[in-house]
């Protein structure tokens, strides 16, 4: 009896051990990251992407330098291929706090890097042989908060490092782990914690969109004292002249002005020309023609012969004067406006530089006549307007 207790004693002693070996050498139980993500900003075959990689620690655990050094891993299938040189500016680093990547290091199986020594740096290891991206935080580095996001930043499209995505279409999935606390890390990677993101790879990612815009003209003449919509035939008509002051256009003289009106989409802009019948001859006798009231670029005045036109610079919209109408004072009712000689080869008037919606300008006519200015009642001139467009 005695010695069949003691063999009890012994067998519970072993297991007692035994048991307490398994408590001492057993690796913290691993948890999964939460709300885990890869957006990449392209998904077509043999494309390169930039990565933005997301996921939250579980409860309790942060990103820390205590004890052992913490560090994270990115693990990218095969399929994904990795060329260039990866730099400090090809990655970022936040874990609710944005963090300074130092250093970067790669190379065939290169899991290890050295971080600078401020409390925000974080080193970049690229393993070449097995497609693995590891950060791993500074010796000085502040903790994370517990259950922190980490956004993890890989661009891998600029000249420097490039990531580009699998010749194949289908789904590829992406490995996340961290070495939490446990000896050997970083210089050999224990995964504490992990998680898998996976991330569709398509023919192309791409959807051409094409439109037509067809070109649009749009360009009306109206003849009226003040801004009216009128019908052809237009016309303008000065009345009786004398020596004693300027016929001009608007209402002290209830003359018509010249009113003109356009739109267009055209991306070279408009012009907006004058010719007229009898040149610098001006105003004719249709009974005879030797008698006229010649056009000159000069200032009206009463008492000296000239007929012309000016562009008002009031109520002007859309449109600049353009060419010799560019320059001089012009208004409706004034008899000193400045205008310029007529021509029966077209003159630019008025311009756009670019597309035009709801032009609008005023052309004043203006006649004055001298003392020695042929007496008739048929004195006639026509004016042709021609608006272009550049498209």
């Amino acid at each position: 009896m005695k010695k069949q207790l003691i063999r009890f004693v012994a067998r519970l002693t072993t297991i007692a051990t035994i048991v307490s070996s398994m408590m001492s050498f057993s690796p913290a139980s691993a948890a999964t990251f939460s709300s885990s993500k890869d957006t990449m900003t392209r998904l077509a075959i043999s494309t390169t992407a930039d990565h933005t990689v997301v996921f939250t620690l579980p409860a309790g655990v942060t990103l820390d330098a205590s004890t052992n050094v913490d560090t994270l891993r990115v693990d990218f299938p095969a399929a994904f291929t990795a060329a260039g040189t990866w730099v400090v500016g090809d990655f970022t680093f936040n874990d609710g706090t944005a963090r300074t990547v130092t250093a970067v290091a790669q190379g065939a199986g290169t899991i290890d890097c050295t971080a600078g020594g401020g409390t925000n740096d974080v080193c970049v290891a690229y393993d070449s042989t097995n497609n693995i991206f590891t950060v791993e935080v500074g010796a000085a580095y502040t903790a994370s908060a517990a259950a922190a996001t980490i956004t993890f930043t890989i661009d891998g499209t600029t000249t420097d490092g490039t990531l580009t995505n699998p010749g194949t279409a289908g789904t590829q999935s992406i490995g996340l782990a961290m070495c939490d606390e446990t000896a050997g890390c970083p210089g050999t990677f224990v995964s504490s914690h992990s998680s898998t993101v996976q991330v569709p790879i398509v023919d192309s990612d791409q959807v051409t969109v094409s439109a037509s815009v067809d070109a649009a003209l749009t360009f009306d003449i109206d003849t009226s004292v003040a801004d009216a919509e009128t019908v052809a035939p237009y016309s303008v008509a000065l009345g009786s002249i004398t020596t004693a002051s300027v016929r001009v256009s608007g209402a002290t003289d209830s003359i018509n002005m010249i009113i003109l009106e356009a739109d267009t989409n055209a991306g070279g802009g408009m012009v907006v020309t004058v010719r007229n019948a009898n040149g610098t001859n001006g105003l004719v006798s249709t009974s005879t023609p030797a008698s006229n009231i010649n056009s000159a670029t000069a200032a009206m005045a009463a008492g000296t012969e000239n007929y012309g036109l000016c562009v008002a610079t009031a109520a002007l919209t859309g449109f600049s004067r353009a060419g010799g109408y560019a320059a001089g004072s012009c208004a409706l009712n004034t008899e000193t406006n400045n205008v310029i000689a007529l021509s029966t080869t077209d003159a630019t008037m008025l311009s756009t530089a670019g597309p035009m919606a709801g032009g609008h300008a005023e052309v004043v006519v203006n006649g004055a006549i001298s003392a020695t200015t042929n007496a008739h009642s048929d004195y006639a001139d026509t004016l042709t307007f021609i608006a272009t467009s550049t498209f």
